[in-house]
């Protein structure tokens, strides 16, 4: 059978991420139906089978690894979840935040009983990758939020629990030498030299596409990029162990010495690389398959970029099968088999009949990753770039520019004379792709918003009719001419429905510990009103508004919290249209600038919309959708009737004197105070109502 490790990788693959959906119970049942089934297969059809057989195999090993990791490795650590729990080992990892806080993550023992992974947030201590630690705090099991899938995130990390609450530290420094503190204290170094060198802006572009480092990166830019089809820049992989690979073999080949050597020489720097560039997944994925393509001369073997790719997803998910569901891992292993399995076949076939140029060669490459990513997009992200095939020719040149001069810093330790000028030329590259990126991303055709239901089914069919046709026709411009129509509809389609009037509205509630916030929204703009704790929940209403593809915001209701909500609100709201900032009168004096679309209004305010009206009541909000009313009261304040209300969101921490008269209530306490709030919302859930005098309204409440 050719390709041996191409088959085996791929179903092993494929098995292993449906069985991070299931439970350890179902993951055996489907092993050992897969095991059976690939044994009768063998023994029926015999030979003939082969490949059957080896496939079924394989991702039967997958189901039974995943469910015998996570029932023998991962419950055994969360079963400490709500408990006090003693942690002793050694710290793996260090994040410094503002405030003198910092995040550590450290590999040692629960309670003398379990190793595992255990991450906490404390106030920053003099500690440092290598050093002995002991822990006292309470064990809290990681969990997914709207804003980020933290649980999904450190369990592919094999972290699957935190230290909620510290009550005790004790550390030790332990002066060794270690190899990867020491080379992330030169990345720290070569990152100062960059952040001395260039721009702040673009500086965190470049430490952004150099380290994956995007703590630096503002948030509009990031934005930006991945609308503009960029975005796959920011996580170190292929691309930038290709420009690092590159640039030291074309070293060290010129050198004369034996192959074997020379293969060992490559290795160090592209170890430290993998260090430098956070160790992610995607970046060891990276340099596993690098590692293979230079090492296969040694071995008298050719190349095979399916194989390469089979042999680094087994390497990397052997003893972490929880990586499967990590996105920069997906996106990587999707992109590659895109780039360097589907791409090479579809243009050999073109070529056969045209005679076709590099440019016309690389925008079908990108189209072909572009369909085979994007089902690892569409369960990750919020929106997918239409226009990556185009924007990757411009783009990609340039950063790969930026990125030779970044390479170049870093390998001559930041000197100087050197370090200047490749550093303003990188500060130009980052400016062209700033600027391009700015203007891709900020044209609506370019990308699509995944949060209408509608949508992910719709380009989900769209692609099973492009692989079916691709399998079932030979004839390949009928397969191209039938993919590309398919690709143009689903576009048209998507951008047309996001023009059309639209008669419903949304409420939807968002929530962030105590910040309440509303946003009400049409398909085409929306109106925010910061309820609770201003500005804490800007980033919910910014990645909700990215979902339903909404860019203008009729006003920003910054109801409390003036000063810090105007300074989070003009920054991280920068890529919206936002007509007006509304402001309380009696907050005036906190506006540190006022701007023209900056308006005050009165405690006793009505402001009218074209499909609902606002009132403002000192600490009782009401939205009026043409007679359907909402309830937001943001104090302890009581409501005499609460009948006229369709629902009514009431402020957490607040003692209930009467009980709701209305049945559909949204309480923000954690647990219900009496017994009559056991039919309220407490949770993501969604009640819709038809309204006689207007239309259909949909209420959500987001956590």
């Amino acid at each position: 059978m050719v390709r041996k490790m191409a088959y085996i990788g791929s179903s092993y693959l494929i098995g292993l991420f449906f069985a991070s959906f299931f439970t350890y119970v179902t993951n055996f049942s489907l092993s050992v139906t897969l095991f059976t089934a690939s044994i009768l297969s063998l023994i029926i059809f015999k030979s003939k089978s082969i490949k059957i057989t080896v496939c079924s195999a394989s991702a039967a090993a997958a189901f039974l690894l995943y469910g015998l990791y996570d029932c023998s490795v991962y419950h055994s650590v969360i079963k400490y979840d709500g408990y006090d729990v003693e942690v002793k080992g050694v710290v793996t990892d260090v994040s410094f935040h503002d405030g003198d806080k910092a995040s550590y993550t450290i590999n040692g023992i629960i309670n003398s009983d379990v190793k595992a992974y255990v991450t906490f947030y404390s106030d920053s201590y003099d500690v440092e990758i290598g050093d002995s630690i002991s822990v006292l705090g309470k064990a809290k099991e990681l969990k997914d939020s709207y804003k980020f899938p933290t649980k999904t995130y450190y369990k592919s990390k094999n972290i699957f629990i935190q230290l909620s609450k510290v009550y005790k530290l004790n550390y030790e420094n332990n002066n060794v030498f270690s190899p990867k503190k020491t080379l992330l204290k030169y990345r720290d170094y070569v990152l100062s030299v960059i952040n001395r060198n260039m721009d702040s802006r673009y500086s965190g572009i470049m430490t952004a596409m150099l380290f994956g480092d995007k703590t630096g990166l503002e948030s509009a830019d990031k934005t930006l990029m991945y609308r503009a089809g960029i975005g796959h820049i920011m996580a170190v992989s292929g691309v930038h162990l290709s420009v690092v690979c590159s640039f030291i073999w074309l070293i060290i080949s010129r050198i004369p010495m034996n192959k074997y050597l020379r293969f060992g020489l490559l290795i160090v720097p592209v170890m430290c690389f993998v260090v430098l560039a956070g160790m992610s997944n995607s970046v060891i994925r990276a340099a596993v398959m690098v590692l293979l393509v230079y090492g296969a001369e040694l071995f008298k073997r050719k190349a095979d970029t399916f194989n390469s790719l089979g042999i680094a997803v087994i390497l990397l998910t052997i003893t972490s099968p929880f990586a499967v569901r990590d996105a920069s891992f997906l996106l990587s292993v999707t992109g590659v088999f895109g780039i360097g399995v589907v791409a090479p076949k579809i243009i050999k076939d073109i070529r056969k009949e045209y005679s076709i140029g590099k440019i016309a060669a690389s925008l079908i490459s990108s189209l072909c990753v572009m369909i085979v990513v994007f089902p690892v997009i569409a369960l990750f992200f919020d929106e997918v770039s239409v226009v990556s095939p185009v924007s990757n020719l411009i783009l990609l040149p340039i950063c790969e520019a930026a990125l030779i001069g970044g390479v170049i810093v870093t390998l001559t330790g930041g000197i100087p004379f050197v370090a200047i000028p490749v550093l303003k030329f990188c500060e130009v590259c980052c400016w062209l792709v700033s600027a391009i990126a700015k203007y891709i991303g900020s044209l609506n055709f370019a990308y699509i918003p995944l949060g209408d239901e509608s949508i992910t089914p719709l380009i989900t069919s769209a692609l099973i009719i492009g692989i079916t046709v691709s399998f079932l026709c030979k004839n390949i411009k009928i397969t191209v001419a039938v993919i590309t129509t398919v690709f143009v509809f689903v576009v048209s389609f998507v951008n047309i429905q996001r023009y059309m009037a639209d008669d419903a509205v949304t409420i939807a509630v968002l929530k962030n510990n105590a910040s309440v916030s509303a946003v009400i929204h049409d398909n085409k703009s929306a109106c925010i009103i910061d309820l609770k704790k201003g500005g804490k929940t800007a980033e919910y209403a910014i990645k909700y508004l990215n979902r339903e593809g909404i860019r203008k915001i009729e006003s920003i209701f910054m109801n409390t919290d003036v000063v810090s909500s105007q300074i989070i609100y003009d920054n991280r709201f920068s890529i919206f249209d936002v007509k007006a900032y509304m402001v309380p009168e009696n907050d005036r004096k906190l506006v540190s600038a006022e701007k023209n679309n900056m308006y005050f209004y009165t405690e006793e305010s009505i402001f009218e919309s074209d499909k609902y009206t606002v009132e403002f009541d000192d600490d009782i909000v009401v939205i009026d959708v043409n007679g359907t009313k909402f309830l937001f009261c943001t104090s302890e304040s009581d409501i005499a009737d609460y009948s006229e209300y369709e629902f009514a969101v009431l402020y957490s921490g607040r003692k209930f004197t009467s009980e709701p008269a209305s049945e559909s209530v949204i309480i923000m306490n954690e647990k219900p105070e009496k017994d009559f709030f056991q039919q309220a919302l407490y949770i993501d859930e969604s009640i819709s109502f038809e309204s006689d005098k207007y239309g259909k309204i949909t209420t959500k409440l987001i956590k």
